[in-house]
This record gives structure tokens, C-alpha cells and sequence, in this order.
């Protein structure tokens, strides 16, 4: 019997840590790594790197595949570009707990637009992670408990401040959904109900994951004019929860150059010991539910900057893929009020490409040592953001080739090890012998994000082989039938 399952030859180890890479090899045995470096011995199959780097799977913190795990388990937008590990149930929505009838009816209007269609067969976060494994994804999965399904199975659209019985209704799902493996509980804080829940609210609930070892994650409340507050807000309530920070797709919408103030904010905040960092997409564009961004008082926004319609339920045709001004000017009405249109028209389903961003923010957070990758890509019908199919390649092609700010190994470490410990994601994230076989081959001379806003359903150049639990996901390129992944549960 060959000692090895797999053996991959002649290869760059980029293992992860961000050490320079070294010439070698990777054996994997069953669903583990059983060597790294100069490796002997015989193989039931043999891959010949030729120069080519192999890196841990990469580690996408930000996600919305919530239902497409289990609707789609093929995942090919995030296996194909070297995803081996999707973090889920970000931004405070998500599919889980679906305790009640109520909010599987609200579903579709209200986070629809974020994760795609799904029919909630599941009540607790127990019963989803279950499904989750039944579905067998090609990559593996890791979730957070959202807030906002918290709240809205407490109190659905009320405003108030909850009552002690509308709290104790949160922390008790969330506590079920600790208990059943989340690594912590993230935040929504510009969407509804997310939006209008106090600090002191967030804190509470925080102090719940922060029990189980869990991280406190957030869209923060303002991400443009009150980006700094915002910013203070999230230092305020991990520290004051005693639970690590991770503040989503750190960005300066609008006006260029927020994140100066913010990053050395954070840093502070690290320097007196809180656990803050943060997680980026490459791109200038953000992308969300139409609805939320432009009922939280958005309509000066969408006036001023440049909007296209990613995708519909309706009138494809008529919307997917044209700027909003675009539509507007056809229907000789201002944008505000084609705005509204589309979303009487279209059921409050539409999700929206936004260009707010500057490329020296995205670049000074991309370059941050504390910052890791995250797509906030949502996987929806017509034509969704191509970070979608394409972040993790991009970073790499933008940021390591075209315009570097980062090594190659550096931007591995991004990808794998730093978002690995950060969310409690154990025995993946390194190369190292008896850990969790998760592996990508890549040729860093070409590997680019392709995907573009005409035509996004893209893959990838430059992704070879990619290695989920010691069985080959994606091979000379093409993804194979195999689905590999689990539900990760959180480690302690």
C-alpha cells in the first residue's frame, strides 16, 4: 500500500505563517497532512507542482453562503478560486434560527436580496449545521450567530429597547447557537432590525459569545461621514464585552482617506489590549440590498454615485446589469423616485452594486498587518459583484503583482493563518503534518480575478489544484464531483 494518498512535487511551500517561501513538497494522508518540505516515499497519486506555489486553503471570513451551502453545495464561485473554508451568517442576517413562521415569511423581503432563495427547513442553528453537513458543500463551512434574526424572533421590525423578555428571548438562541458550535455572533448595524438596536443591547448579547469563546463581528454602523464613531462603537463593546473584534469590510465610503484615522484607532485599541482586526474585499465597489441602502437615508448617496441593478426577480431584462441613472434618465423621473419604482416593481428583492470607495483606502487596508480577506460576495441570480468569484485571486494579481503593498506570503498569511486563529478555526490555516489537508496549488505569475461588472460568472486564472479534507476538489483546473467540506464547529 503507498504511503501517501496524495503527494504534490516540486513545489513553493507557502505555508501560511508568513515565512518566505521554500522549495518542497506536501504528502496528505486520509484527511490530514502527513508531510511538508523535502518528502520521500510513494503515492496513490502524484501531482507535479513544477514551481508552482501550495498554499493552506484560503479562508473567505466574509461571507453570505448561508442557504447556498446547502442550495447550491457545489459552491464552484468559491472552490474555484481556492476557497476551502466559508465563514457564514455575517452582517447580522442569516437562515438560522428559523424558530417561527414569522420569519420565514420575512425572510425573502428582508435578507433575500443578501443570501438567495431558501425555504428555512431547519428551526434551531443545531438543525441547520446539521443540514449543512448533510449537504455535503465542497468547502468547509463556519457561521456565526446573525443578530438581527436574533432580534427579529424577539421583536421583529419593533424599534423599542427590548424588554427583559425580549432580551432574554436573544440570549437564549444565542446561547443555542453557541452551544451548537458558532464562533461567535456578528452584527448589521445599518440594516434592519440590526439598525436600531442600542449599544447597550449589543454589549449583552456579546458578553454570551464572548462566555464560549466566541468573537464579537460587525457591519459597523456608518462606514462613510460617521466611519470614526462607528468605529468606537465596536472597540466599546469588545471591550467592554471581554470578546474579541472583527470589524467587516473595513472601508471609508464617500470621501477618501477615513481610513488613516480608523486603522491607527484600531491599532490603539490593540495596543491597550482589546482584540480588534478587520477583513477587506479588493475592490471599490460594495454591494447590498437595494432596499436597506437606500431606505436608512441613502437617496443623496445614490444620486452621487455611480449604481448598477446586480440583480432582480422580475424584469431581468429591464434591470440587471444598468446603472440606475441609466434607468432613471429612461424613465425621465429622478433617481430617487426609479429607485422606488424598481422596488415596488421587484418585491424589495433587489441587490445593488455601489461604487463608493477609493483605491488608496482599499489599498492601506489590504497592507495593514491585521487585516484579512473577506469577499461579501452575494450569491444571487444576474449579474452579482465579481468579488463574488474573484477576491481571493485579485489580491494576489492587484496587490502582490501589479501594485505591490504585500508579499506573497503575506497575503497567504491574510488569507489562511490570521483568519484561522481570529476565528477559532482549529488545525486548518498552516501547512502543517497532522493537520486538516486543506490545500491550494496556484501559479502566483498568473493567477488574476477575471470577473468583471459585464460579466461576472467568471472563474479565476491561475488556480490549479485545490484540496479540501485530503480530497481533490478541483483538479488541472476543473472542479470534480467531489464534495468534500463539513460544518465546522468552534474550537476551544
Amino acid at each position: 500500500m503507498p504511503e501517501y494518498d496524495l503527494l504534490i512535487t516540486n513545489a513553493l511551500i507557502v505555508d501560511g505563517s508568513g515565512a518566505p517561501p521554500v522549495p518542497g513538497s506536501l504528502a496528505t494522508r486520509g484527511d490530514r497532512i502527513a508531510a511538508v518540505g523535502q518528502v520521500s516515499g510513494d503515492a496513490t497519486r502524484v501531482i507535479d507542482a513544477e514551481g508552482r506555489a501550495v498554499a493552506p486553503g484560503f479562508i473567505d471570513v466574509h461571507a453570505h453562503d448561508d442557504a447556498a451551502v446547502v442550495r447550491d453545495p457545489a459552491m464552484d464561485f468559491k472552490i474555484m478560486q481556492g476557497v476551502t473554508t466559508d465563514v457564514v451568517g455575517n452582517c447580522g442576517a442569516g437562515v438560522a434560527p428559523a424558530a417561527s413562521d414569522d420569519f420565514r415569511a420575512f425572510f425573502p423581503r428582508g435578507w433575500g436580496a443578501i443570501l438567495g432563495d431558501s425555504d428555512l427547513p431547519w428551526r434551531s442553528t443545531a438543525e441547520y449545521f446539521n443540514a449543512v453537513d448533510a449537504a455535503r458543500p465542497a468547502c468547509n463551512v463556519a457561521a456565526y450567530v446573525p443578530h438581527g434574526v436574533l432580534r427579529y424572533h424577539a421583536m421583529g421590525l419593533d424599534r423599542a429597547v427590548p424588554s427583559d423578555q425580549q432580551l432574554q428571548r436573544m440570549s437564549d438562541l444565542l446561547e443555542e447557537g453557541m452551544a451548537a458550535g458558532a464562533i461567535g455572533m456578528s452584527t448589521g448595524l445599518i440594516y434592519p432590525p440590526g439598525v436600531f438596536a442600542r449599544t447597550e443591547e449589543i454589549i449583552e448579547l456579546a458578553r454570551i459569545a464572548a462566555r464560549y469563546g466566541g468573537i464579537y463581528t460587525s457591519h459597523i454602523r456608518n462606514e462613510a461621514a460617521g466611519l470614526m464613531e462607528a468605529v468606537e462603537e465596536a472597540i466599546t463593546i469588545g471591550e467592554r464585552a471581554g470578546c474579541p473584534v472583527q470589524i467587516s469590510h473595513h472601508k471609508s465610503a464617500g470621501a477618501p482617506g477615513g481610513t488613516v484615522a480608523s486603522l491607527r484607532r484600531i491599532a490603539d485599541a490593540r495596543a491597550a489590549g482589546i482584540d480588534v482586526t478587520v477583513d477587506v474585499y479588493p475592490y471599490t465597489a460594495s454591494s447590498s440590498s437595494l432596499a436597506a441602502m437606500y431606505r436608512v437615508g441613502r437617496e443623496v448617496a445614490f444620486e452621487r454615485t455611480p449604481s448598477i441593478i446586480a440583480s432582480v426577480r422580475h424584469n431581468k431584462q429591464k434591470y440587471e446589469g444598468r446603472y440606475i441613472s441609466d434607468i432613471a434618465r429612461e424613465m425621465g423621473i429622478s433617481i430617487g423616485e426609479a429607485i422606488e419604482r424598481i422596488l415596488e416593481e421587484e418585491e424589495n428583492t433587489p441587490s445593488v452594486v455601489m461604487f463608493t470607495m477609493h483605491e488608496d483606502d482599499v489599498r492601506r487596508v489590504v497592507a495593514d498587518p491585521h487585516a484579512m480577506i473577506g469577499s461579501d460576495g452575494l450569491p444571487t441570480d444576474g449579474k452579482p459583484h465579481p468579488r463574488l468569484y474573484g477576491t481571493f485571486p485579485r489580491v494576489f494579481q492587484r496587490y502582490v503583482r501589479e501594485e505591490p503593498v504585500i508579499t506573497l506570503e503575506d497575503a497567504v498569511r491574510k488569507m489562511t493563518s490570521l483568519p484561522a486563529e481570529k476565528h477559532r478555526i482549529a488545525e486548518r490555516g498552516l501547512l502543517r503534518p497532522g493537520w486538516y489537508a486543506d490545500a491550494v496549488v496556484f501559479d502566483p505569475a498568473t493567477i488574476a480575478d477575471i470577473a468583471t461588472y459585464d460579466d461576472p460568472r467568471r472563474y479565476p486564472a491561475g488556480i490549479e489544484h485545490v484540496i479540501v479534507n485530503g480530497e481533490l476538489a478541483v483538479e488541472h483546473a476543473r472542479q470534480t464531483p467531489a464534495r468534500p467540506g463539513r460544518m465546522l464547529r468552534r474550537s476551544v
